[in-house]
């Protein structure tokens, strides 16, 4: 059961970007209807589509707090085996998988900002359950490798680990390779995208203070 759509996206968009994700990024899943602002509490909607385009899940994630610690939930009727997914290449064999929307959207920033173009799948389990990727990966035969970019604390490496033996044991999945890779910096890639965006701003404030100075 969808929340019903705003008028417009404006506070979601205005989250999202103060969250540290690039505006081309937020544009593409609002154009691609996976993405819209909740007209009654004005949350961020996530949608998980199956192959026929049908929304089968809902993320929803509060707009009001920027601390990580505001509402989150999913929409009634939910669908658990069909995760948040990107727009993707098809001929890709390797699938990105993270917790949280969020976190698949601030490594499409982080990758924006290396320079990097990359189209292959990212998908996000809505939570720690596994569910969703078993789920991707009987859609997916052609899927050969999966790297989990889980939360860099106790709880998201235990998961990951969790995930991986998983995967390893089940036979029809003992053919896929499995990175574990948490962010580098931060908790999780949202933190370290702001982390990035942070250090970049402050290195180019010194480079106008700099010139200024030269200026004088």
């Amino acid at each position: 059961s969808l929340p019903p759509r705003n008028a417009d996206d404006r506070r979601v968009f205005a989250y999202l970007r103060k969250r540290g994700i690039a505006a081309q990024v937020i544009r593409q899943f609002l154009n691609a209807g996976l993405l819209y602002e909740d007209a009654v509490h004005h949350n961020c909607v996530f949608v998980g589509r199956n192959e026929s385009g049908q929304a089968k899940y809902a993320g929803l994630r509060g707009t009001y707090d920027l601390d990580g610690h505001g509402f989150k939930g999913d929409a009634p009727g939910s669908d658990k085996n069909t995760g948040f997914s990107l727009p993707h290449d098809p001929r890709s064999d390797l699938v990105l998988v993270f917790e949280a929307p969020i976190d698949a959207l601030s490594h499409a920033t982080l990758q924006e900002l290396e320079g990097w173009k990359w189209d292959g799948y990212r998908l996000s389990l809505g939570g720690t359950s596994h569910v969703a990727l078993t789920a991707f990966l009987k859609r997916h035969p052609e899927i050969r490798r999966v790297s989990l970019y889980m939360d860099n604390d106790l709880g998201g490496l235990k998961n990951a680990r969790r995930i991986k033996a998983m995967l390893h044991e089940d036979q029809r999945f003992k053919h896929i390779r499995v990175g574990i890779n948490p962010p580098r910096i931060g908790k999780d890639y949202n933190e370290m995208l702001l982390h990035v965006t942070k250090k970049m701003k402050d290195h180019q404030q010194q480079c106008r203070q700099k010139q200024a100075a030269i200026s004088i």
